[in-house]
């Protein structure tokens, strides 16, 4: 069965899914919260005993753990968007910059429809009644809204869930405002709660309900946002990025935002290994071969065909795909070993890594801010703390890899793909090359968070990636990238004031290459 006849089959699944929830709004989606598929609470009300519960639903679908929303959201746009993955199923147009309306809506819909219902409910009912849920509850409303208005700019925020017919939209930089304010105040509440409390306990998916662990995330998090603002607002982006690395962010693996999944809440990642539809870029391919990085066998597997490790290059035609041999499936790399199908109720889902913070804090020490060490240091750091979340643990091994002046390798491929870039992981001392390397081991290491890793390529221009093969959008041509989600249809018809408002706070047309707010390189 194709990956186009498996994503069918679950549209059917998640517009069931989507009815029932906008009809009942609390059914059970993991292995945390299975007692409400009895439960009679509605979204109308919560009792202390369903909020633990709500709240686990709100993770696991806020993070579009559902496999179904998985694949339309993540997997058919930004996972590819990224080149994380490249496509090899010729009914899959997205890797070509085809925004089909049908596939489109489900993200806004899972948020709107599903997740953030569930996570107000949560917001109202512990709003004046338990202050360390509530604050909890907020770092997680910053988490799944803020990828939502990345993809859109303006978007249903201080309004959304209002109960009107008409719901308006709040521009991005009022968005970023008040997710950064949020984020403060929850941290300063959880850092003068009883540290030992488990807020939520085994219904918190990521933490078991541990406050330290909430409150680094929160740090990291705001972190993310800061820098995310620099371009556009460098004063407030220094004030918030000092604040957050001197309140305590994630540092080592153990500190990893990391999400349950079970029978009932599979990984949709490994769920989809199997279906054929995607297989590792050629991007990746040049990195890894020219790095001779350790990770390349956890990330991804041995092409069934060759026994090698094959990647193919990113928005190649019907006819392309069928050109060459090489571009099949069976001769091109997929999924690493932790990714197999087997492993869908084990694996967990990923929502913010250490790694991550090395790299934030290495780029903010190269704006001159106080990130609590050098830019080379924290670079250095931030590979060390992946290679180990990856399982390369030798110190040998990872200190020939950050001291490694190889360079990204040619492809023999069919289309004679040059090096994807020029850049050494040895830290360069040029700062501009810098920036560029800590672009590109950041990019490395977000793997598979296709969703923040085309944030950070939109924004900072890294890595540089193969260009397009070829663009069906006649709004992005080659080399152009895709800078943001157009509105969905469903908005223009029943809420077209607002979207219309919307669009005048936009940068531009409600087209697919306009730039977001912050988006300014």
């Amino acid at each position: 069965m194709s990956a186009v006849q498996q994503h069918k089959i679950f549209l059917y699944k998640i517009i069931a899914g989507l009815l029932v929830a906008v009809l009942i709004g609390l059914s059970a989606c993991t292995k945390h919260f299975e007692e409400l598929n009895t439960d009679p609470t509605t979204f109308s009300s919560l009792t202390t005993a369903t909020i633990p519960n709500a709240f686990a639903k709100a993770q696991y679908q806020g993070i579009y753990g559902d496999p179904g929303i998985y694949q339309l959201v993540r997997n058919l746009f930004v996972d590819y968007w990224s080149q994380y993955f490249a496509v090899v199923d010729p009914g899959i147009p997205t890797d070509r910059y085809v925004l089909r309306a049908d596939w489109v809506f489900y993200q806004w819909g899972s948020l709107y429809s599903n997740a953030w219902p569930t996570l107000k409910l949560v917001l109202d009912a512990t709003r004046n009644t338990d202050a360390e849920a509530y604050a909890i509850a907020k770092i997680w409303k910053v988490y799944i809204f803020h990828s939502c208005t990345d993809w859109y700019g303006p978007i249903p925020y201080s309004q959304a869930g209002n109960g009107e017919l008409s719901v308006g939209y709040d521009s991005q930089e009022f968005i970023y405002d008040d997710m950064l304010k949020s984020l403060d105040s929850a941290v300063t509440t959880l850092k003068a709660a009883d540290q030992a409390r488990l807020v939520y306990g085994a219904n918190d998916l990521i933490f078991g309900g541990s406050i330290p662990k909430w409150t680094k995330l929160g740090n990291t998090l705001r972190l993310r946002l800061a820098m995310r603002i620099s371009g556009v607002d460098p004063a407030r982006a220094r004030t918030e990025a000092e604040a957050a690395v001197a309140s305590g962010v994630l540092t080592s693996i153990e500190d990893n935002a990391l999400m349950d999944v079970g029978p009932s809440s599979p990984n949709g990642l490994n769920l989809m290994s199997p279906w054929g539809g995607f297989r590792m870029s050629a991007s990746m391919e040049s990195f890894f071969k020219g790095y001779d990085d350790p990770r390349m066998g956890e990330y991804y597997s041995p092409a069934e065909g060759t026994g090698e490790y094959n990647g193919v290059r990113n928005g190649l035609s019907v006819a392309q795909l069928a050109a060459s041999p090489k571009n099949q499936g069976t001769n091109l790399s997929n999924v690493g070993p932790r990714f197999d199908v087997t492993k869908a109720n084990e694996n967990k889902l990923t929502v913010m890594y250490a790694a991550e913070a090395y790299f934030l804090r290495a780029e903010g020490a190269l704006n001159g801010w106080n990130m609590g060490g050098t830019p080379k240091d924290l670079y250095e750091d931030g590979i060390a703390t992946s290679m180990r979340q990856w399982g390369v643990t030798a110190e040998s091994a990872i200190s020939a890899y950050t001291q490694g002046s190889s360079t990204p390798a040619d492809l023999n491929d069919f289309l004679n793909s040059p090096a994807v870039s020029d850049i050494p992981v040895l830290f360069s001392t040029d700062p501009e090359i810098q920036r560029e390397q800590v672009g590109t081991q950041k990019w490395i290491a977000l793997y598979p968070d296709g969703i923040e890793a085309w944030a950070e390529l939109r924004r900072t221009g890294y890595p540089r990636l193969y260009p397009l093969a070829n663009s069906d959008n006649p709004d992005l041509p080659v080399p152009q990238i895709i800078r943001r989600f157009p509105y969905i249809e469903s908005e223009y018809l029943t809420n077209f004031t607002a979207v219309q408002n919307a669009v005048s706070m936009l940068n531009g047309p409600d087209k697919p290459n306009t730039r977001v707010w912050w988006n300014v390189e």
